[in-house]
């Protein structure tokens, strides 16, 4: 008769708790409602055979109840689906990785329940918290998956196949935009250290899913790098041509999807962001969009800690998750309003604080075969800690990605203007584009009033 009713139950819980796919709702949910009132649902599955995970039901698919917290509650069978205050058919998506030694639940907590884990918590502040206009997604990983990294690692030989982690976070990425009718051009993605290095990874490689992208301290870069292709170092100066345009080809992901544009948080007093040189010196050479905020904020997963550092505010301010992924963006280099960066200049040769294109900002007018036009300028942001000035012109080098329409056929060129108050042209140039098909405009000037720039090719 015990042996009956123990049956009964796990065949209960069985039913309650979906041991496969597609994620089933989790009935024994206790938390259903955030502090503003949005729906909280919880949801479980099972292993895809198409993930590829190791046969065998381990300790990290059984069915793990919520409210989980610390290293001893992680999974990879829950996430967590928070609605927009007001739910709506179209709203955008972002999706939040946790750190490590934490859980899905952890970082709900911070961003919608106010819970503390820690005696210097500020869950007002947690760099992952997103608009009551979105639906807010918490994919769960463990320390020893480090979404996907560990598999990847040992696996050198996966290249740039996804791994098992990868195949399950944007399976059920997917599944929730379908679900849930997001509007698919508005996706985010941010994390937190593992998070971070998570966010990195799953992002940069998707820029047809992400529109943009934040990572917030992130724990080392060469997964991303390796899901990019690898980082490569330049080539002599005197390398021949063809060995130089290869490289470029690699460094700019020339082979993937346009990548989202990346907002990242990294400290020089961190001891995981002694890879950051290989991920900033590769958004310079192959031209990635990258804004890029540092100080000695340490590892930290609050924003009240880097927004002490003024340029850090400013970089907090970026609107990055108004960019659509529908919709050309401009990347930004060698613009003389940034600091000397720690992991572009020399070690002797930096600041303690500063910023690398947080300023610029962008407004696309048109994108035709033949005709690109888009709106240029510097923003004064309001901050709570302003820095003690603020640019009001800056001179910086601007290529174009992500283009919907406009393209320039090999062997042409096209005609770029700069265009003032009245449509004045203020200069020109025919720029060819580089081995990888990007356009750039050197040296422009840009200033806190709107300027144009237009593209037009020479032919019909």
């Amino acid at each position: 008769m015990r042996r009956l009713f123990l049956f009964c139950l796990l065949s209960t819980a069985f039913i309650a708790h979906a041991a496969d796919w597609p994620p089933a709702l989790d009935a024994a949910n206790k938390t259903m409602r955030a502090t503003n009132g949005r729906i909280i649902e919880r949801y479980t599955h099972g292993p895809r055979e198409a993930w590829g995970y190791p046969q065998g039901i381990d300790k990290e698919w059984v069915y793990t109840p919520g409210e989980e917290t610390g290293a001893n509650g992680q999974n990879h069978n829950s996430f967590y689906l928070v609605s927009p205050k007001t739910p709506r058919e179209g709203a955008p998506l972002c999706v939040v990785l946790h750190s490590a030694n934490r859980t899905a639940y952890d970082y709900l907590g911070y961003g919608h329940l106010d819970r503390k884990i820690g005696g210097g918590d500020d869950p007002a502040t947690v760099a992952t918290r997103s608009p009551d206009d979105f639906y807010a997604l918490y994919l769960s990983t463990t320390n020893s998956e480090w979404y996907g990294w560990k598999e990847r690692h040992a696996h050198p030989e996966l290249g740039t196949k996804l791994t098992a982690a990868e195949k399950r976070l944007l399976d059920t990425i997917e599944w929730v935009i379908s679900q849930r009718h997001c509007d698919r051009n508005r996706v985010y993605l941010c994390g937190v250290s593992m998070g971070g290095c998570g966010t990195l990874a799953l992002g940069l490689p998707h820029g047809d899913i992400f529109a943009a992208v934040r990572a917030q301290v992130p724990a080392g870069t060469e997964y991303a790098a390796t899901r990019m292709g690898g980082f490569l170092p330049e080539p002599a100066a005197n390398a021949p041509a063809a060995e130089r345009d290869a490289w470029l080809r690699s460094i700019s992901a020339s082979d993937l999807p346009d990548p989202p544009v990346l907002v990242d948080f990294s400290a020089q007093n961190d001891n995981w962001s002694k890879t950051q040189p290989a991920l900033v010196q590769a958004a310079q050479a192959g031209r990635l969009p990258l804004v890029l905020s540092w100080g000695l904020f340490g590892h930290t997963t609050f924003t009240s800690v880097a927004a002490k550092f003024p340029l850090c505010d400013v970089a907090l301010a970026f609107p990055w998750q108004e960019i659509r992924r529908n919709e050309a963006y401009p990347v930004f280099t060698h613009a003389s309003c940034n600091q000397r960066c720690p992991w572009l200049d020399s070690p002797q040769d930096f600041d303690a604080s500063g910023q690398l294109n947080a300023w610029f900002r962008w407004k696309v007018e048109s994108d035709t075969q033949g005709h690109f036009g888009m709106q240029l300028w510097l923003v004064h942001p309001q901050v709570d800690h302003p820095p003690a000035s603020m640019p009001e012109s800056a001179t910086v080098d601007v290529t174009l990605r992500r283009l919907q329409h406009f393209k320039v056929l090999p062997g042409n060129t096209a005609v770029w203007r700069i265009k003032g108050p009245g449509d004045k042209e203020l200069a020109a140039g025919w720029p060819a584009p580089d081995a990888t098909g990007l356009i750039t405009v050197p040296h422009v000037t840009l200033t806190t009033g709107p300027l144009k720039l237009e593209l037009e090719t020479p032919y019909k």
